[in-house]
């Protein structure tokens, strides 16, 4: 994914990397209300589209699709996913901690020498704060746009369907884990169309 992310978003939905926090909210709320509007507007635009360009309509540049956009069809079903929480810069410097830094000290530590040691005690704390952040990040943003009524986000968010859709991945003999997985928040979007019935409707 971060090979996905080097280059920065255009500026509808840049967030600054540090600064005012309030700032920083705002701005990640914006740009998800911005590919909610697209994301519900899709089945005005997608007809005309031979084929569909995910990176113009979206406003991303090709290499951020992967990262940001998912499209299944499934006869004449349409279903779109956006990872909007990618929008948080915080987000974003989480997981590049997990893959430069986190997964090669996990790899690395052994049962109980220095590289263990390290991980524990230097390692995994700096990787819970940077997740702690990131939640904070994105529940403030999501409580903006929950808190403003924004209709399109309402429309297409997908907090719901997301969690459902990964539950079965959990322990069922830890429900303090499952209550935590649960209260995660999250910026995704999705919706699903009928091909058929947006070409009609075009």
């Amino acid at each position: 994914m971060l090979q996905h992310l080097q280059r920065p978003f255009v500026p509808a939905y840049r967030a600054p990397e540090r600064g005012d926090p309030q700032v920083i909210v705002r701005r990640i709320a914006e740009g998800v209300s911005i590919l909610a509007e697209r994301l519900r507007r899709l089945p005005q635009a997608y007809p005309h589209w031979h084929p569909f360009d995910p990176a113009a309509y979206f406003d991303l540049y090709p290499e951020q699709v992967p990262a940001i956009v998912r499209i299944d069809r499934l006869g004449a079903t349409l279903d779109v996913i956006l990872y909007a929480d990618l929008l948080s810069p915080a987000f974003r410097r989480a997981e590049r901690f997990w893959a430069a830094e986190f997964c090669p000290a996990y790899f690395a530590a052994g049962r109980d020498d220095a590289f263990a040691q390290h991980f524990q005690q230097r390692t995994l704390p700096a990787m819970q704060r940077r997740l702690q952040e990131a939640r904070e990040e994105i529940a403030r943003a999501a409580e903006l746009l929950y808190g403003r009524d924004d209709v399109a986000f309402l429309a297409v968010s997908a907090a719901l369907d997301e969690r459902i859709a990964h539950e079965h991945r959990l322990p069922e003999d830890d429900p303090g884990l499952i209550d935590l997985y649960h209260s995660l928040p999250t910026l995704t979007l999705s919706r699903s169309y009928d091909i058929l019935e947006m070409i009609r409707s075009a």
